[in-house]
């Protein structure tokens, strides 16, 4: 292994587990499928009804994911807690998706919809926790624990057995975005379990992709890390992350993964106190999403240092970039926008899976390279939820 590959060791580490692990999953699924199909099932009679989400931090962000697919195939869905959420009516579908399975907002929730009679299906880690005991029908998830003898301890991004890749769940939440994309492809067809794995191999192919590209050419990756690791050791610069579509939920998703690292990450709603030298990382699989490329145009009047990741490197976002990551799964050059108001085929959101192993990866490396332990990082994380 060369110098510069040792430097990017704990990224490697952290991009091949996670893709491993998705793999491992679907493996399982694919040996019990009858709790797939039941779990498909379930979604499917209740065509004419509401399918409603709930989850807590990144685990509630995977959940809309999930849910935004749901919707493009014509189901309608509500998130509980937010502001326009539905109200829950007998047969109605309620999804929680938590690792622990114990999250206080979701089991609460969870327990008031039995009691309105709708039914319920869980995403966890853990079968034998409140969540899954309530629910009708569980998809189960590895939470993010490992063994492995063949990576240390000694950082974030190294991780010996029984040791979380990251904290707080990072296994848990990739994993299961990929596993919700591959079920949104399964209601589709005819067979669940062909449309599942078709999906799924979708959604991994685009990973194996990325990866395979990454270590072709490994300077961008080192430009973008590079570029980032300053924001941890100086908070007073502001990160923003942005994408429109589903691309703005894997945004903040990894928002939350690198504010643990200390980072001062921006809400969309703080852009105007954006200044000189703040850091802007643009996503978007098609690279000409409108809403997207407002804020690298705003963000280039500002001074601002642009990172992007499309799959199109000859993309308007993509020739705006200071340093740019070329991510798989994105085959149409076609924004959200036009997406929305057209009667394209359906996709499977590959690019996003992809960008956000990615991105979750560089912190991983980040971590390593700065010496950032684990407790450290679930000191950042919110404690009232």
């Amino acid at each position: 292994m060369s110098g510069q590959k040792l430097i990017l060791d704990s990224f490697y580490s952290a991009f091949e587990l996670l893709v491993k692990t998705t793999k491992k999953t679907v493996n399982s699924i694919n040996e019990t499928p009858s709790q797939l199909v039941k779990f498909c099932n379930t979604i499917q009679n209740a065509k004419e009804n509401r399918i409603h989400l709930v989850g807590m931090g990144r685990s509630g962000k995977v959940g809309m994911l999930f849910g935004e697919m749901l919707k493009n195939i014509g189901y309608e869905v509500s998130y509980l807690g937010k502001s326009l959420a539905k109200p829950v009516r007998t047969n109605d579908v309620v999804i929680g998706v938590t690792g622990s399975g114990w999250t206080n907002f979701t089991t609460k929730a969870i327990q008031n919809a039995i009691l309105r009679k709708a039914k319920i299906l869980v995403i966890t880690g853990d079968e034998k926790s409140l969540a899954a005991r309530l629910a009708d029908s569980i998809m189960v998830i590895p939470r993010g624990y490992v063994k492995t003898g063949s990576l240390e301890s000694s950082s974030t991004g190294k991780v010996a057995s029984g040791a979380p890749l990251t904290p707080l769940g990072t296994l848990f939440e990739m994993t299961t975005m990929a596993i919700g994309f591959g079920i949104v492809s399964g209601l589709r067809e005819d067979s669940n379990v062909r449309g599942f794995n078709e999906g799924i191999n979708r959604v991994l192919n685009a990973a194996d992709l990325t990866l395979n590209n990454i270590k072709a050419n490994e300077t961008p990756l080192q430009q973008f890390i590079n570029s980032l690791e300053p924001f941890s050791l100086h908070p007073e610069n502001n990160l923003f992350i942005f994408g429109s579509g589903l691309d703005s939920i894997i945004a903040s998703i990894s928002s939350i993964r690198l504010s643990h690292l200390g980072i001062h990450v921006k809400s969309t709603y703080d852009w105007r106190f954006r200044k000189k030298r703040d850091l802007l990382i643009s996503i978007s699989g098609s690279g000409v999403s409108s809403r997207t490329l407002e804020r690298v145009r705003s963000a280039k009047s500002s001074n601002m240092k642009i990172l992007g990741l499309t799959s199109f490197p000859e993309s308007v976002l993509a020739k705006a970039c200071n340093i740019l990551l070329v991510i798989e799964g994105r085959h149409e050059e076609v924004s959200a926008d036009f997406r929305q108001i057209s009667d394209m085929s359906f996709f499977i959101p590959s690019f996003e899976y992809a960008a956000a192993i990615t991105l979750d990866s560089c912190v991983a490396q980040i971590a390593s390279n700065l010496g950032i332990t684990e407790e450290s990082m679930r000191a950042e994380h919110a404690n009232i939820e």
